[in-house]
């Protein structure tokens, strides 16, 4: 179940309207920030952390949509040319050549961390 809903999406992106895909963005947010979180303790039925939660969820999304990159498929692209179509890809710096869907964006990471809620570290790759 995602952190935020379709109509804090919405709040947040005023005055844009929130994309036909919201539901699924937000579900993909959601889990870069309980990656970002795993193993964390925390009281996810607190309203504080809830809000914290929603908050970063919603940057999480935005983020991806000023990427256009709903799953990450574009992380490892240095380059990309259209017409003749070229791509240039870097490796991913622990040689694997899987990309980094799951990667949190740095205003959601500050949200969480500047929160006070999540005593420990919130993972950001990239």
């Amino acid at each position: 179940m995602p952190y935020a809903t379709v109509a804090a999406l919405e709040e947040w992106l005023t005055p844009e309207p929130a994309p036909a895909n919201a539901v699924r963005l937000l579900t993909r947010a959601s889990t870069a920030i309980d990656r970002a979180l795993y193993g964390l303790a925390y009281d996810a039925d607190d309203p504080e952390v809830q809000a914290t939660l929603s908050l970063a969820c919603v940057q999480q999304v935005q983020w991806a949509m000023d990427r256009d990159d709903e799953t990450g498929a574009q992380d490892d692209l240095a380059s990309m040319s259209t017409g003749q179509r070229s791509f240039t890809r870097r490796a991913a710096a622990d040689g694997s050549s899987a990309g980094s869907a799951a990667r949190l964006t740095q205003s959601a990471a500050d949200v969480l961390l500047t929160s006070g809620h999540f005593h420990g570290f919130v993972w950001v790759e990239g």
